[in-house]
């Protein structure tokens, strides 16, 4: 079963998530409970959204959130990508 929000996979989302936390120093267990809380918050809106148990009126409101928090993740990976390319130069 594949859950997605506004065209965003949840499971991409929660990678993204964690491993922006571990730059933050998140490590270990903590990074672990962090995924777990993601995914059952994430994974939980999705359904609600799919099976019609989020009021309509909400969804263009949690996409347009879901959605800015992949672009805001896409755009930190971006940076550490040339980041990383600068400095092995």
């Amino acid at each position: 079963m594949e859950f997605a929000i506004g065209g965003i996979g949840v499971a991409a989302l929660i990678f993204g998530i964690v491993e922006a936390a571990k730059g933050f120093g998140v490590k270990g267990n903590g990074s672990k409970a962090l995924s777990l809380g993601l995914g059952f918050f994430f994974v939980g809106l999705a359904h609600g959204i799919s099976e019609g148990l989020i009021p309509a009126q909400y969804v263009p409101y949690i996409v347009w959130v879901v959605t800015s928090l992949a672009g805001g993740l896409a755009a930190s990976g971006y940076y550490d990508f040339i980041k990383k390319l600068t400095n092995s130069a």
